[in-house]
């Protein structure tokens, strides 16, 4: 789904998509996935196919932004909660970033925005679909 279809969403169902989109994607490439049966900061649990690390991932639906005064169009991802504040090491190792229907990993830096630019996805962040 494009992001221009899912603004049409609320932002409740945005974000099961996103995290339905995340948890396929990462079944597909061979990872466990599981879901808290309890409010918990992270949305899933994922054990490595390859390592068989368990790590706790925030999924978040990724938005563009565009800043002529810092070079241009970034991606953006939240790393905060809905009371501002930032998802610390301990709740969450991982974020899932869904933009444009891919499905991005990257490491929690205990930041309130992580932005990069389009170009830069591939090489900074790891696809997994």
């Amino acid at each position: 789904m494009q992001e221009s279809t899912t603004k049409s969403l609320t932002a409740i169902s945005r974000g099961k998509h996103s995290e339905l989109l995340a948890a396929t994607a990462l079944l597909a490439n061979g990872y466990s996935v599981m879901e808290p049966i309890a409010p918990e900061p992270y949305d899933l649990v994922i054990r490595d196919p390859n390592t068989g690390e368990t790590q706790y991932v925030q999924v978040k639906s990724a938005f563009s932004r565009n800043e002529k005064r810092y070079g241009g169009k970034y991606i953006v991802v939240r790393g905060a909660k809905s009371n501002g504040k930032v998802y610390t090491r301990e709740e969450v190792d991982l974020f899932a970033a869904v933009w444009d229907g891919e499905v991005y990993l990257f490491p929690n830096r205990e930041k309130s925005e992580y932005w990069i630019k389009p170009e830069n996805l591939d090489e900074r962040w790891r696809k997994v679909g």
